[in-house]
């Protein structure tokens, strides 16, 4: 059982939303629960308090009492609570530890010094009854975002906690994507487990979730049944800052293409290791609209996207703009894309640096070496160097993109690990 008794809790940030007040709940061992609310509520906060990263994590100034099973949850060794309570982000491959699928299903049991008979055998079962047997043995790299989704649900099923605490799972995925994970959460559910689940999307949980919390300002506004909260219209959860429980309830807005300025690609093509990601033979855009780029995961919307930008350098193809043609150079400078992980680079240590960035990617790392010295990595194995480097947890193809600087080589791994013992990485 989980319970918060008189739980406030601001960040030590100072930041004003997603801090809590006054919250008093319990949940039941076996109930299956959604937090609910406009973004910056709190129920985000709520999830970090039951899984142990408030206060073990994130500082701030705690008050009041968060149980589990009758002994405060800050009492508990990070470690003990990772056994007892299991936890997927909202993006999976921010707690990825390793390259391929199996090895990170079994990482945790790793960890926790099980016999390998037992980890072969949580395995087995885990893959079994989540129905993973095409994913083993699988680049976590080359996944698709609901094929990491569920390697990471995997890797917390394999240490078979009690509660299973999710982030906002389904903000990257598709609806057949979604299905399949609402399939692992009534897996769970039938286990018994206790789920919790802070959720902007609604519909897909009508038939899992036995109450919903919704949460307001820190607060909570209401604590109901599901079967009450169905009965909610659409219009109410609107006013509310709530989605529709209906998938069918969006509005269909259409606009025709009227005359004017045109851009259109000729021959967009683009491929992965020699395997066809993207054909586009003609596509004629009106300049100035608003398009959606659409698709399930997988589909090629953001291997379109970077063409579109330049930032793929091996793309083929045209981009014509009233028929000029625009080289890959015209596009990097005229284009900018927000990425789908959006992290904040340090305006004052990168703001009006104009040196020469060469990046390299050999799908596992990736390294950008500034011109003055500088090193940027990303990869999970190198999180260590950052004490002993001036080191951003900052993607350096996100770097090369944001600068319009520099230039991408493809290069071997046994390169890669060249320029680490360089830069002093091993």
């Amino acid at each position: 059982m989980i319970e918060f008794k008189d739980v406030s809790f601001t960040y030590e940030s100072g930041e004003t939303e997603n801090n809590l007040s006054h919250i008093n709940l319990t949940i039941q061992d076996g109930e299956t629960i959604l937090f609910c609310g406009e973004s910056g509520c709190g129920k985000t906060t709520l999830t970090r308090l039951i899984n142990g990263l408030i206060p073990h994590y994130y500082g701030g100034k705690l008050t009041g009492q968060v149980l589990l099973d009758g002994k405060e949850l800050k009492d508990y060794p990070l470690y003990q609570i990772g056994q007892r309570v299991g936890s997927v982000f909202q993006n999976p491959g921010t707690q990825f530890y390793n390259v391929d699928t199996t090895s990170e299903i079994v990482f945790g049991c790793e960890n926790m010094a099980l016999p390998v008979p037992e980890m072969r055998k949580r395995l087995e079962e885990t893959v079994h009854s989540l129905k993973l047997e095409k994913l083993l043995n699988r680049s976590l790299f080359a996944l698709s975002g609901g094929e990491k989704q569920k390697i990471a649900c995997a890797s917390v099923s394999a240490l078979r906690p009690q509660v299973m605490v999710l982030d906002e799972p389904t903000s990257n995925l598709d609806l057949q994507t979604i299905e399949e994970l609402k399939q692992t959460l009534l897996t769970w559910k039938a286990e018994g487990k206790t789920i919790v689940i802070a959720e902007h999307r609604l519909s897909w949980l009508k038939e899992i979730c036995d109450r919903v919390i919704c949460m307001k300002d820190g607060e909570v506004d209401f604590d109901i049944p599901m079967t009450e909260f169905e009965r909610y219209s659409a219009e109410q959860l609107h006013k509310m800052g709530l989605r529709s429980l209906d998938d069918n309830a969006v509005p269909q807005i259409c606009s025709e293409m009227i005359g004017g300025e045109t851009l259109e690609l000729r021959n967009f093509c683009f491929s992965y290791d020699g395997v066809p990601a993207l054909h586009i033979p003609q596509l004629t855009l009106p300049v100035g609209g608003i398009i959606a780029v659409v698709g399930n995961n997988g589909a090629g919307k953001s291997t379109f996207s970077r063409c579109l930008c330049g930032l793929e350098k091996k793309f083929k193809g045209e981009v014509r703009i009233n028929g000029q043609v625009w080289k890959k150079r015209q596009l990097l400078k005229n284009c900018y894309m927000v990425m789908q992980d959006v992290i904040s680079l340090p305006q004052t240590q990168y703001a009006g640096k104009q040196e020469e960035i060469t990046a390299v990617f050999d799908g596992r790392t990736s390294v950008a070496v500034l011109e003055g010295g500088g090193v940027i990595v990303t990869a999970p194995s190198l999180l260590k160097a950052y004490d002993r480097l001036e080191v951003a947890e900052y993607s350096a193809r996100a770097i090369l993109e944001s600068s319009q600087l520099g230039n991408i080589v493809e290069i071997t791994e046994k390169q890669v690990d060249e320029i680490r013992v360089q830069c002093h990485l091993n």
